[in-house]
Order: C-alpha cells, then sequence, then structure tokens
C-alpha cells in the first residue's frame, strides 16, 4: 500500500469552523436598527396615534346635510353641529365625504403632525384632498387619508368606519 504523505494527511482533515458566542459589531448594529425601526415607526394603520373621537351618527335628512344628498358631496363636521348628533362625539372635527350611493368615507380632522390643527378642505380639489393650515401638510381621500409627497408627516388622517342604516338617512361613523 501506498504511504500517504504529511501534506496530503493535512489536507485530508476535517476543517472546524470556529462560531463565537459573542455577536460581531455588524450583528449589533444591524439589530440596533431594526430595533429602532420598530420603535419608531407609526402604527400599522399609519396614524402614528392621532387621537380621535368616538363617532357620531348623522341625519342626512337635514338641511345640514344636503352636501352629502349626492356623491361627491362632502360636509366638515364640527362641535357648532352638535345639536344635530344623535350621539357621539369628535375630537377636532370629521370630514365626510359620500363615494357612491351607498358608501361614504369619514376622516379626523386632526392634523396628525400638530393635534391642536384642523385640516381643511384645499381649493379646487372638490373635497378630495385637505390641508393642514399650520404644517402646510397635503392629505389625498382618494389614498385613504395618507399625506401626499412632500406633506411634513408620514402619517394618515385617522380614518372612522361608516355604516348607513336601512332606512337611507341615518349615518353612523365610528
Amino acid at each position: 500500500m501506498g504511504r500517504v504523505s504529511q501534506s496530503s494527511q493535512s489536507f485530508m482533515k476535517p476543517s472546524v469552523l470556529f462560531i463565537s458566542k459573542t455577536p460581531g459589531r455588524a450583528t449589533v448594529a444591524v439589530c440596533l436598527t431594526v430595533l429602532l425601526f420598530a420603535i419608531t415607526s407609526c402604527h400599522k394603520d399609519n396614524t402614528c396615534g392621532v387621537p380621535h373621537g368616538y363617532g357620531v351618527t348623522l341625519d342626512l335628512s337635514l338641511p345640514q346635510m344636503y352636501a352629502l344628498s349626492t356623491v361627491g358631496g362632502s360636509v366638515m363636521i364640527d362641535s357648532s353641529y352638535s345639536s344635530i348628533f344623535y350621539d357621539g362625539i369628535c375630537y377636532r372635527g370629521i370630514f365626510v365625504l359620500r363615494t357612491s350611493l351607498n358608501e361614504f368615507m369619514a376622516y379626523e380632522c386632526s392634523c396628525p403632525r400638530d393635534n391642536e390643527t384642523t385640516v381643511q378642505p384645499a381649493d379646487g380639489w372638490g373635497g378630495w384632498l385637505l390641508q393642514c393650515p399650520r404644517c402646510k401638510s397635503i392629505f389625498s381621500l382618494y389614498a385613504e387619508g395618507a399625506p401626499v409627497e412632500g406633506s411634513q408627516t408620514p402619517c394618515s388622517l385617522y380614518q372612522y368606519n361608516t355604516y348607513m342604516d336601512n332606512d337611507g338617512y341615518h349615518l353612523h361613523i365610528y
């Protein structure tokens, strides 16, 4: 039998990979970055904790609600409308938009960047854009209240759920 030389013997030995139990700097940096991102990110709904009320019920047969009688019509509800609420309360107000015969969208009017400022309909957009007069952020109702590019906040307006009674006159916003 042939003999195996010393150099080929070392070649045939299995290699041992040394794994340190102490994480390296790169691993620590990646973990800290992921943790920091998770802590500072907005909530899943991207409203970033905007305060909001618990909703209202509106009687659409009242004259103050006439704008909601057609698709595309909108109304901004604030405390001055408290006499027409059946129940409920809102924080800075609720912007209501009729999107189809049986569907409505409703948003809290509190700016996500400055909760004490009420967003207003942006000029020339028929109620589909709301703008904060203080920080100038613009929110698109086409995109479920998300801020448009260039806004001062990454957070969306709080969107309420809506439900229309079978009578066609009572809109529940919650």
